[in-house]
């Protein structure tokens, strides 16, 4: 597993459905209030993206690109599919993260998974209000983007950057403790009205080694 991927993804999907913790904030009322409106009219929406990882040269050390399906509160499915295979997934109760290079996959309960992240506030919407606070936005016509930064040094996640256009999601832009940089684009993005369950279901192929992560134990 390529370090950091499964916070990526986590902190991602926490940004797509805590939108309205966002609006109790005052900067840039405009472009947080589009910000809103996406979230809590996007219940569910599956697509395609684009991924960049640059390091603090602004490098890129890193490409890849797959799919995403999600149905909010916390059913998600992101999986890579070039140049290798990964995938993070939940069905609202465990959150599996496989490798397919490591064969492995690693089982983590839901609110154990986000316990701690700052941006992986699946479980606990008000935390994005608690651990960050908006430092900006801006709009051009129906294009919008919202700036905010971690309350907390301690935070994996420095600062988030999202864009849209509308009630579409454009990309984000995700900045780290050490200057490393994700930036997503969303090459496709559509809405859906319901997701079939088994898009949250993984079994991890004959030969994988299966790490249970659960509270408590060493």
């Amino acid at each position: 597993m390529k370090k950091g991927f499964a916070g990526w993804v986590l902190a991602l999907w926490a940004m797509l459905w805590a939108g309205a913790a966002i609006a109790q904030q005052s900067v840039a009322e405009e472009a947080v209030r589009r910000l809103e409106s996406f979230v809590t009219q996007t219940g569910a929406a599956q697509g395609r993206f684009r991924q960049e990882v640059l390091d603090p040269q602004g490098r890129v050390v890193q490409r890849s690109e797959g799919r995403f399906v999600y149905e909010r509160p916390s059913r998600f499915r992101w999986e890579v599919t070039a140049p290798a295979r990964q995938l993070v997934v939940s069905d609202g109760k465990t959150v599996q993260v496989w490798d397919a290079d490591l064969e492995q996959v690693v089982v983590t309960p839901l609110t154990q998974a986000l316990s701690g992240s700052p941006v992986a506030i699946l479980a606990d919407a008000q935390a994005l209000h608690r651990e960050f606070a908006p430092e900006g936005g801006q709009m051009e016509g129906d294009h919008w983007a919202v700036r905010l930064r971690a309350r907390s040094a301690e935070a994996g996640i420095v600062r988030v950057v999202v864009e849209g256009e509308g009630e579409r999601l454009l990309r984000m832009r995700l900045e780290d403790h050490f200057g490393q940089t994700s930036e997503i684009t969303f090459t496709e993005f559509a809405r859906a009205w319901s997701v079939p369950p088994a898009e949250f279901a993984f079994t991890a192929p004959p030969g994988t080694k299966v790490l249970e992560n659960q509270p408590g134990r060493r």
